[in-house]
């Protein structure tokens, strides 16, 4: 399945950045460029995840390899909601910076490590 390898290593990219984008935030750092390229990139990679679902059930491939992009879709709805409430209500309360900072790295480890896992992982066959 070349489609699944490539969906793998791109998550694993989707990973770094978002190790990335936790350290440049705590640091303070916003470059221009990368503040409008990174929230667009993320938000390609949702329809890339809703994309995936379906090439993956056209291939009746093993459930484990749901829980990714299964997992990008609701977190990045959670997300985008918690976001739009907090512009709504106007407030952000200083400790949910940090909060969301640490979510943002055990988010992006949990992605590398299940991708690097399900890239180790041989022979994806389909499910019975």
């Amino acid at each position: 399945m070349t489609f699944l390898r490539t969906y793998l290593f791109s998550v694993i990219i989707i990973g770094l950045i978002g190790l990335a984008d936790a350290m440049l935030t705590y640091m303070k750092i916003a470059p221009p460029l990368y503040v409008k390229i990174v929230p667009l990139l993320l938000f390609l990679f949702f329809f890339f995840n809703i994309f995936s679902i379906a090439i993956f059930r056209r291939h009746n491939l093993e459930r484990i390899v749901y829980i990714l992009p299964i997992y990008y879709i609701i977190t990045y709805i959670i997300f985008l909601s918690l976001g739009l409430y907090l512009i709504i209500r106007g407030t952000i309360p200083d400790w949910l910076s940090l909060a969301l900072i640490g979510m943002q790295v055990v988010s992006s480890l949990f992605e590398l490590s299940f991708s690097l896992y399900l890239l180790r992982k041989s022979g994806f066959s389909p499910s019975q």
